[in-house]
């Protein structure tokens, strides 16, 4: 994340753990987002943009032999430490901006969830990979969720799933969408879309190959209780994305 996230997660606290909670694409999110971690056993593993931790305890629950969680945000890690207190897990949480993240390890995998899309320009995205880079081991691999680069607001919004956008503004590699999480009352951000071609040109200039990315898939399970189109807009516009790339 970024600085500009800094105070919206820290506002957003315990809300977030909620949305987490109860948006209709969590599930979605979650089986496409460890699917394409894999098998994690005995392997460390660096978990970037951690928030609460939800990613970086499942990660743990896998088998992985060492989990660190790094986020912006003061009280996205307290709430984390909190957790790992209560559950007397032993990963490792703290405060970091991964634009300018030392080199903490060499680990295995490094996982980011919600993380490129705080990057406000193409530099500090570049910044983001380079600090994957330095703390992965040759052959390792990055796993990462974000915004989905061929989303466009005009074909449809994603209120329905628990993210609302307001609108879009192009850049040169990009957008720049603001939008609120779904909660009560509503919890707004900013957040960057940026193109295929600017994550491939970023993740190689890094040392990395360039991404490979998947789109989130609705199965029979999701469609159960709701009505015949409900995920007709995130099939046909999805906002999320999945990404792998190996250094």
């Amino acid at each position: 994340m970024n600085a500009q996230a800094k105070p919206v997660y820290d506002d957003i606290g315990s809300k977030f753990e909620d949305f987490t909670s109860s948006a209709s694409q969590r599930p979605i999110e979650v089986r496409t987002f460890m699917g394409l971690l894999g098998d994690v056993t005995g392997l460390t593993v660096l978990d970037l943009a951690c928030g609460h931790g939800d990613f970086s305890r499942r990660i743990h629950q896998q088998g992985a032999h060492r989990v660190t969680g790094v986020d912006i945000s003061p009280e996205m890690i307290r709430l984390a430490k909190a957790q790992s207190l209560v559950r007397g897990d032993d990963i490792h949480f703290e405060v970091g901006d991964v634009r300018a993240l030392p080199r903490l390890g060499q680990f295995d995998v490094v996982s980011a969830a919600w993380l490129f899309n705080y990057a406000e320009d193409t530099a500090q995205l570049a910044d983001m990979f380079a600090s994957v880079a330095r703390n992965l081991k040759p052959g390792g691999r990055l796993v990462a969720y974000t915004v989905n680069p061929d989303f466009e607001l005009a074909k449809g919004n994603f209120t329905e799933y628990g993210v609302h956008v307001m609108d879009q503004v192009n850049l040169e590699g990009g957008a720049r969408h603001r939008g609120h999480f779904v909660t009560e009352p509503p919890s707004p951000f900013t957040f960057h879309r940026w193109s295929a071609e600017a994550y491939a040109a970023a993740a190689t200039a890094a040392g990395l190959s360039p991404p490979a990315w998947r789109l989130p898939c609705v199965e029979d399970a999701d469609r159960l209780g709701r009505g015949g189109d409900y995920w007709a807009v995130f099939e046909a516009n999805c906002l999320q994305a999945a990404f792998e790339c190996t250094r």
